[in-house]
């Protein structure tokens, strides 16, 4: 599209680099022009009362946790691509949105109503890890292998957002190939020297962005190689490379989240159903004690006689004995000489 590419002019004009191309911003720019041409409106406002963050939200346009990062342009008159462009970069703000360094990508919307006028309707914005790159300035051809890698960077938000949305990137690597077999990571840089496959065709070069906290995001851009005298190689139909960034990223998470401590979920005590009784549970076992001996009440314990040496028991024994028969037979002889 002519305006596209004459926004992207002006842009290398001024030491910037040219925007990558939006199919969300350029429906929402496209609603909006047709709506003024319907209607012969000269307002950001819609018809409808919408405005341009609303329309370009409702395209699909994925923001950060702190809103939407878009911008607007719009011009209405009877002259070309050419006057249009010459009355935004004379006013201030328009001027602003065409050389912004904040956002990143276009989408340009064009309608003309029943009288000839034409109504031009261009959206800016930056999405969350949706960095561009150009080879070559977005020349759609190269008679060299040998290119140069134009690289964007985050500065909507330079400090990311959360773990996923990456800040500023510090560190690039090159492929021929998405996977980046071996691939090691370089500084960043505004243009980097890429040495593209010989055979002529189209080729893609893909991009990864890693900023100081390890987010990553990547891209891609491709080119046809022409090389004097041979003719290209047709890209084959079954093998489609990686499409530009100009996919939706994920819902934004809230700006700069805390992580939630892990919850413990208790596991339900079983409640009876109607109908069903729930077993108790069954009684511990009884331990049992250690048997303790307990004396008989009537039983008394007799006194202990201490024992005798060996040899002088016996002769006392012997002796006690003698005088136990000598007083029998003495009673036995008093006994019959009362008779007497």
């Amino acid at each position: 599209m002519e305006f596209y590419a004459r926004v992207n002019e002006a842009r290398l004009d001024n030491g910037l680099p040219p925007y990558g191309w939006s199919d969300l911003l350029a429906a929402a720019a496209q609603r909006h022009a047709s709506d003024l041409a319907a209607h012969r409106l000269a307002s950001h406002t819609g018809s409808d009362g919408s405005t341009p963050r609303q329309r370009i939200a409702e395209a699909g346009y994925a923001a950060w946790g702190n809103g939407a990062v878009v911008g607007e342009n719009f011009w209405t008159g009877y002259g070309d691509v050419q006057d249009a462009l010459e009355w935004f970069m004379a006013d201030p703000p328009h001027r602003e949105n065409i050389l912004s360094s904040r956002y990143r990508e276009i989408g340009i919307g064009v309608a003309t109503d029943s009288d000839g006028r034409v109504y031009y309707v261009l959206d800016f914005g930056a999405r969350p890890n949706v960095l561009f790159i150009f080879i070559n300035d977005g020349a759609p051809t190269t008679e060299s292998p040998q290119v140069a890698i134009r690289l964007t960077n985050e500065e909507a938000y330079p400090q990311g957002e959360g773990s996923g949305y990456m800040g500023r990137a510090i560190e690039v690597r090159l492929s021929n190939t998405p996977d980046f077999s071996g691939v090691a990571w370089q500084s960043w840089e505004r243009l980097l020297p890429w040495t593209l496959p010989a055979e002529p065709g189209e080729h893609w070069v893909y991009v990864q962005f890693r900023d100081g906290a390890g987010r990553t995001a990547g891209s891609a851009d491709s080119i046809l190689l022409v090389l004097p005298g041979v003719s290209p190689i047709p890209p084959t139909p079954t093998e489609t490379p990686a499409p530009p960034p100009t996919f939706t990223p994920p819902p934004a998470p809230s700006p700069s989240p805390t992580p939630l401590p892990p919850t413990e979920i208790p596991t339900p005590s079983p409640s009876p159903t109607p109908g069903e009784m729930l077993s108790p549970s069954p009684p511990l076992p009884t331990i049992p004690r250690a048997a303790t001996r307990t004396p008989f009440p009537t039983w008394t314990p007799l006194p202990t006689i201490p024992a005798r040496a060996g040899g002088g028991s016996d002769r006392l024994l012997g002796l006690l004995f003698g005088l136990e028969g000598f007083a029998i037979i003495l009673g036995i002889y008093l006994a019959l000489r009362r008779r007497t």
